[in-house]
């Protein structure tokens, strides 16, 4: 008899299991389509390299973005009351993570398309070596990104354009330029 319930008991757990395991699938990022995909702020396209990010709304649309700055500028207009998740691409393999688990790096000096000067790190280690490489620069968690100032640095070139040869200006103002792809 000890058995049997010991067999029935291991039926249900196993079977609990396996419909846990068929909940919701994890929120992925999409493709950015270069020449297509434009940001959600500046207007401007959205290169496939390692400053594009992206919110997935709860009603499934997709916003894409040239730069975490610009990101920022649509949660601080729109809240985050519809959002997902937030993705940001890793700054040294380009591959898309939630950013409320990534760690980023600050630098006025750091080359951005809209001048915001953030890279993502899907690692903190990889953010703190990039930090220790260059000499420069200030670690931050998700949750700082909320009490960064965002002010932006357009006196250096800072890579924005169409990605097809022709510029575009940009409604935030500051210098126009191609991306460039790390």
């Amino acid at each position: 008899m000890k058995t049997l319930k010991m067999a029935i008991l291991s039926v249900v757990v196993g079977m609990g299991l396996l419909l846990v395991g068929c909940g919701k699938e994890e929120p992925q990022a999409v493709a950015i389509q270069e020449g297509v995909d434009k940001c959600e702020i500046c207007h401007m396209h959205v290169p496939d390299d390692f400053n594009a990010t992206q919110i997935l709304l709860k009603d499934g649309r997709t916003l894409k973005f040239d730069d975490i700055g610009c990101m920022n500028e649509w949660v601080t207009q729109n809240g985050v009351d519809n959002i997902n998740v937030q993705f940001v691409r890793d700054h040294n393999t380009e591959e898309w993570f939630n950013a409320e688990q990534g760690a980023f790096v600050y630098d006025s000096t750091l080359t951005t398309p809209m001048g915001y000067g953030i890279y993502s790190f899907k690692e903190a280690t990889a953010a703190e070596k990039f930090i220790q490489d260059r000499g420069t620069g200030t670690l931050m968690k998700y949750d700082d990104l909320a009490k960064h100032s965002w002010e932006r640095n357009m006196s250096h070139d800072q890579s924005h354009g169409s990605h097809d040869g022709g510029s575009s200006s940009s409604t935030h103002g500051g210098t126009d330029s191609q991306h460039t792809k790390h």
